[in-house]
């Protein structure tokens, strides 16, 4: 599934039948790539939570069906903004710096990428929340229950992240509501912070000379 969403990026592309259809073509790099480290970020979410737990039960299933139907719908406005990109990053190259699309359509455009993004990482959120739910059955360790906590908290970033900038996007005057995608930087330090909080590091052990050295209490 994850290798179709891939063709999708690149699969509406004729191959160039001259050298400038060729550098024309090669300009579209750029934004493919954004959208394959996008890809590749979700994509290894996915393997993650199914080399951590042996799931098979049939909300999962479910649960499972419905994100990679998600991922197909995903797809399509991740590739819109790549070849966006792609055109902008042309028109600086040559010179000639140009908008790729107009407010109206910039907004729209985040509205629906920044939905589709929430709604992936939702169904990430329910599957870790079902691991949770599993925990005694799948004989999770104490580590394995607060790193699965943790990765539970990460989706959740993930999705209020993708709707607050759904929401700030509309809610905001026209002329500012395409730099609401900025929100998305936000989502390293909150994951980071989620992990400080639900992992902590463990304090260090004292040697025994540090042991020997300390006043025993009489």
């Amino acid at each position: 599934m994850f290798a179709f969403a891939l063709t999708l990026l690149v699969v509406s592309s004729d191959p160039p039948r001259s050298f400038p259809e060729l550098t024309e073509q090669l300009w579209g790099f750029p934004g493919f790539a954004a959208a394959f480290a996008i890809l590749l970020v979700v994509w290894h979410s996915h393997y993650i939570f199914f080399r951590r737990y042996a799931l098979e039960d049939g909300l999962v299933t479910w649960i499972n069906a419905g994100l990679l139907f998600l991922i197909l719908f995903f797809v399509y406005p991740l590739k819109f903004l790549a070849t966006m990109l792609s055109e902008f990053v042309h028109s600086v190259a040559i010179g000639t710096p140009q908008a790729p699309f107009s407010l109206e359509e910039a907004r729209a455009t985040l509205t629906i990428l920044s939905f589709a993004y929430a709604a992936v990482f939702f169904m990430f959120a329910l599957l870790y929340g079902r691991a949770r739910r599993k925990a005694d059955a799948l004989a999770l360790t104490a580590y394995e229950r607060t790193a699965t906590r943790f990765s539970h908290w990460q989706q959740w970033v993930h999705v209020a992240v993708g709707v607050s900038v759904m929401v700030l996007a509309n809610v905001t005057p026209l002329v500012i509501a395409p730099f609401a995608g900025f929100l998305y930087w936000l989502i390293g330090p909150l994951v980071y912070a989620a992990g400080a909080i639900t992992m902590p590091r463990a304090k260090p052990a004292r040697t025994a000379a540090a042991a020997e050295q300390s006043p025993t209490p009489s």
